[in-house]
This record gives structure tokens, C-alpha cells and sequence, in this order.
């Protein structure tokens, strides 16, 4: 699976506590592990997929006061599919 590609005002962190996958932060593309840590700035495109044989499980740490996420425009998917590995990534 995968979560939804989106951005918000708010900084988190993500700490990956079961299996492993990829996740894309503004226009790069992490490996992820069990217990790797990945931080998530304020105003970055973000998007978590699961290996395609293996369950990605994750805590994402927020401020108890956050904005809600917003989901990208086309003009937005457009910018992202820009980058060739960025464009094979995602799933809008």
C-alpha cells in the first residue's frame, strides 16, 4: 500500500517500526528500514509506499495542534512528474 501524496504547514517525523518501503520527501526517494527515522519539513510533498513483498508499518509524529494535509493540483502532479524517478513513484 501507500499513504496519499500531500504537504502541510507542520514538521514530522516518521519512525518506520515494522517491515520496509520507500518513501518520497520533496523530490527524494529514501530506502526504508525497521527503526529508520525520516523527517518530514513544513511545505514538502511526501508520499510512504510499502515493498511490494513486505508490510510497512509506521508512528508519524506530529504537534498535538497541526493544519489538516492538502493534496496536490494538477498543476502540482504536473511539477512532481517533472523528475522521471519522482513521476515513477508516486500514486495519485
Amino acid at each position: 500500500g501507500h499513504t496519499t501524496l500531500e504537504k502541510h504547514q507542520h514538521v514530522h517525523a516518521v519512525m518506520v517500526i515494522r517491515g520496509r518501503g520507500e518513501a518520497l520527501v520533496g523530490q527524494h526517494i529514501h530506502t526504508l528500514a525497521i527503526h529508520d527515522l525520516v523527517t518530514v519539513p513544513a511545505q514538502t510533498w511526501h508520499q510512504f509506499r510499502a515493498a511490494d513483498d513486505a508490510p510497512l508499518g509506521f508512528l508519524c509524529l506530529v504537534n498535538a495542534e497541526r493544519d489538516r494535509p492538502r493534496l496536490p493540483a494538477a498543476e502540482d502532479l504536473a511539477a512532481l512528474r517533472a523528475d522521471p524517478n519522482v513521476a515513477a513513484f508516486i500514486r495519485a
